[in-house]
């Protein structure tokens, strides 16, 4: 029974440590260049629902107008704003539509809003693809056309990487968690597209077949966007990843950064408590095996708790056994997914974490815990927009 019991433990927290550091292994492989490119993109249109934005909009709405070409639309919906928002956007060459709905509130019904004006509005009849973009992200050079161009090609929902700078002068903390959202939406995607052939929506930077698009149905939840995803996935939908169409938000305060990552990662646990059964019955029933690896990332928990989980372990099963077989898996585990993750700083974000910035790794995980324990002791239910620093 004690032997039972060491092995439960064992693998259950290795497996989702080495679908971790598997995803985080593939995700680093070099990329091949340009195979789902067409010789033009199709023409496309960018819808960005907005909430009180005036402070940064501007500077995304030029990089989005910088990209367009005659036959493609910026649509920009500002929901219940009391700023300057439209009035900005519309300035800058942008098509401005306004919402005003204070009981319903939250990026899901500006899209649907949004959605209803695609369907009625005669001049944007024309546009095959729909990219949906937050008005806080700033599409790199060529990102947009990327995204058209590999939805038209594989005729499916395509998300691009979607990315957070820390600004200058931001603490180490900002900048650990800048880390881990970029392993999270750039490697881990990367290694799931490779994986499963398949990948998740993360809410900015998405691409959609305009039949697609005008079928879909937003709610609002707290990661509405993921949800949505995985709903596709279920019916039978392709959802892939474009690892060189990036997209790039400013992070915010550290106290700021903490409400945004307690959203999105209390919204995260609830989905995957929610998705994972359906995935894996799914994956059973039409012998999809994609779909059982996307449940198993979905049951990957935030690093920061799965690192704890792995220490206690640790100490479990060296107490119970010693160094025995169980401990050697969970060592080797550990091991990979340290190397794993090594791998992705070295790579990816020596520049934005430096090697200084690796030593507050500690304090960021006493920084995170008690957010991970208001997942029992006070849960996010409701999406909130997060603030903006000026």
């Amino acid at each position: 029974m004690i032997e039972a019991g060491i092995w439960a433990v064992t693998l259950g927290i290795s497996v989702p440590a080495a679908m971790l550091a598997i995803e985080c292994a593939l995700g680093l492989l070099p990329r091949r260049h340009g195979q789902d490119m067409t010789a033009a993109p199709p023409p496309f249109i960018v819808l960005m629902p907005a909430h009180d934005e005036a402070s940064g909009i501007a500077q995304v709405v030029a990089a989005v107008m910088a990209q367009l070409r005659g036959c493609d639309a910026l649509v920009v919906v500002a929901d219940n704003c009391t700023d300057g928002t439209a009035a900005i956007a519309r300035g800058l060459g942008a098509v401005v539509v306004e919402r005003t709905d204070p009981a319903e509130r939250g990026k899901g019904h500006a899209l649907e809003f949004g959605r209803d004006y695609l369907a009625s509005a005669p001049s944007l009849k024309g546009p095959r693809v729909v990219i949906v973009l937050d008005a806080d992200c700033v599409p790199e050079s060529g990102a947009l056309a990327a995204l058209a161009s590999l939805s038209q090609a594989r005729r499916a929902v395509v998300q691009g990487a979607y990315l957070m700078e820390p600004p200058p002068g931001a603490d180490a903390m900002v900048r650990v968690s800048c880390f881990a959202f970029l392993v999270k939406n750039l490697v881990r995607q990367s290694g799931l597209q490779r994986l499963a052939g398949m990948t998740l929506l993360q809410g900015s930077g998405m691409a959609f077949p305009r039949a697609t698009f005008e079928r879909m149905r937003w709610t609002s939840s707290l990661v509405e966007d993921l949800d949505m995803g995985l709903d596709l996935l279920l019916a039978g939908l392709r959802v892939v990843f474009a690892e060189t169409a990036r997209f790039t938000s400013a992070a915010s305060s550290r106290q700021a950064t903490a409400g945004q990552r307690r959203r999105w990662e209390h919204g995260m646990m609830q989905t995957a408590c929610r998705y994972a059964p359906r995935l894996l019955a799914a994956a059973l029933r039409r012998g999809r095996g994609g779909l059982a690896l996307v449940a198993l990332d979905l049951l990957v928990p935030p690093t920061v708790l799965l690192l704890l989980l792995l220490v206690l372990a640790t100490i479990l099963v060296t107490a119970a056994s010693g160094f025995g077989l169980a401990l050697q898996v969970l060592l080797g585990v550990e091991a990979c997914l340290g190397s794993a993750l090594l791998a992705a700083w070295w790579y990816h974000a020596r520049a934005m974490l430096p090697l200084a910035s690796l030593l507050r790794i500690p304090g960021y995980v006493i920084w995170k815990m008690p957010l991970l324990a208001q997942f029992v002791t006070r849960r996010e239910r409701v999406w909130l927009r997060t603030e903006r620093d000026p």
